[in-house]
């Protein structure tokens, strides 16, 4: 009975592993065949531009690693499925004011343009992780229940900026930075 019980755990384990290889692999085409592009994302030239610029990151991550962490920051990924596209669209589809809607898409393209390009460096080498990204991703999906969208996309901005220019620390990035635990709900 153990005996296949182990097998059965051995069998699961190389089927999740294969799973895994594949989707990296898929990923790694996307980010090596320019013309492949996912749509909706900046482009490939500026991610190209970005990672050339960091020689202490260029040192220890392939352009072709580099290129694929940003596209599942956009588009999401086997350990993280809701990408940034997905996220965004989220956001938008909740604001009624054209005008609005169209500040609201430009702040949040510029925003994740700046954290896809940082976060997908080596951990090593880079000021953003995916505790900061999962933090303003649910602050920003948080601001429009409270009707606070722009105001917190330009804290947001000012945060990712302060944060690349080491203006601030990356640990004062808290879900309490942006909304304070309400004490009458006990579910925040």
């Amino acid at each position: 009975m153990q005996k296949i019980a182990s097998l059965s755990r051995i069998t699961t384990l190389i089927i999740l592993i294969s799973g895994l290889l594949a989707c990296s692999t898929t990923s790694n085409k996307i980010a090596r065949e320019a013309n492949s592009w996912p749509q909706g994302m900046p482009s490939r030239a500026y991610f190209v531009k970005v990672y050339e610029a960091d020689k202490a990151n260029k040192d220890i991550q392939t352009q072709e690693e580099y290129l694929t962490w940003i596209v599942r920051f956009y588009n999401g990924w086997e350990l993280y499925r809701r990408g940034w596209i997905k996220m965004t669209d989220e956001l938008v589809a909740q604001v009624e004011d054209p005008r609005q809607v169209k500040e609201i898409k430009h702040k949040i393209d510029r925003i994740g343009r700046l954290v896809s390009g940082e976060w997908a460096k080596k951990s090593d080498t880079r000021t953003i992780y995916l505790r900061h990204v999962s933090i303003w991703g649910n602050a920003l999906l948080e601001s429009l229940d409270r009707n606070e969208a722009l105001p917190l996309i330009n804290r947001v901005n000012q945060d990712v900026d302060d944060l690349l220019a080491h203006k601030i620390n990356a640990d004062v990035i808290t879900a309490e930075r942006y909304f304070p635990p309400d004490e009458n709900d006990p579910f925040l």
